[in-house]
């Protein structure tokens, strides 16, 4: 059956890639940007600001103004940042929190009463893997993405027997525009740089090598298809998806020195 379905951040990368699927299989998508500049075939493309909560309010409006119900959300709009956290700056930091925390509770606010008058709808988190593992350099964007994921949780629980579905998507390295978008916070002369500069090589060379967008698009796209949602939903590389495992599993100095290998430190 034909959903309608919001897509935040579907200007590039996932969200774009996500959209174009959707849109395939017959779906109604509405894609969101700050600057939409027109419409992408069959994706009506909408501004949205997730750092503004009128923006958000007018998008969904929108949305249903034209297609009449929404039936699926997509939050997938989001900032990358890497840096020593004694680097990073408050505003940068307010900047990622503002995006990728605070912008899933303003898009998940203006759905879910549209949502619950339906009697049903699927809100759709973009985490990482990252919210689950610790990463060196990354810490500020590790902490936002797992803020999501204990949003995502609480949400499931408050929806139970409203016929509305929340789950997260865990995702690995994806190869998209990430490396020249991410926010790169580092003093070159201070006391991290070397260690930095070679874990900054090795995140890059992950996303260039990572899935393509394409793909991860085609599966996600499968669970939004599906009639019931797990929690969250692991996609990426296998050995990105093994870490997951192996964080429950190992000793965590185990598993600490096998992440710090990983990365590089």
């Amino acid at each position: 059956m034909s959903k309608v379905i919001l897509i935040t951040g579907a200007s590039s990368g996932l969200g774009k890639a996500l959209a174009r699927e959707l849109s395939h299989q017959g779906h109604t998508v509405f894609g969101t940007s700050r600057s939409p500049g027109g419409d992408q075939g069959n994706i009506r493309m909408i501004t949205m600001d997730v750092q503004d909560e009128a923006s958000v309010a007018s998008g969904v409006e929108q949305v249903l103004a034209e297609a009449g119900r929404l039936d699926v959300v997509v939050n997938n709009a989001g900032i990358g940042i890497a840096g020593p956290l004694e680097d990073c700056s408050m505003e940068e930091v307010q900047r990622v929190m503002n995006t990728n925390v605070l912008g899933v509770i303003r898009v998940c606010k203006a759905a879910l009463p549209i949502m619950r008058a339906q009697g049903q709808g699927q809100i759709f988190t973009i985490s990482s893997i990252g919210a689950k593992v610790g990463l060196p350099y990354r810490s500020v964007y590790c902490a936002s993405k797992a803020a999501v994921d204990l949003i995502t949780e609480s949400l499931r629980l408050e929806m139970r027997g409203l016929g509305i579905q929340i789950t997260g998507i865990h995702a690995g390295d994806i190869r998209t525009n990430i490396n020249a978008n991410r926010i790169k916070a580092y003093d070159p002369n201070g006391p991290y740089a070397k260690s930095f500069e070679r874990a900054y090589r090795i995140i890059d060379q992950e996303v260039e090598e990572g899935l393509p967008a394409e793909v991860v698009a085609k599966t996600i796209a499968r669970r939004i298809n599906r009639g019931h949602l797990h929690p969250f939903y692991a996609i990426g590389k296998p050995l990105q998806r093994l870490s997951l495992i192996l964080k429950r599993l190992l000793p965590g100095a185990w598993f600490e020195r096998l992440i710090a290998r990983y990365s590089g430190v």
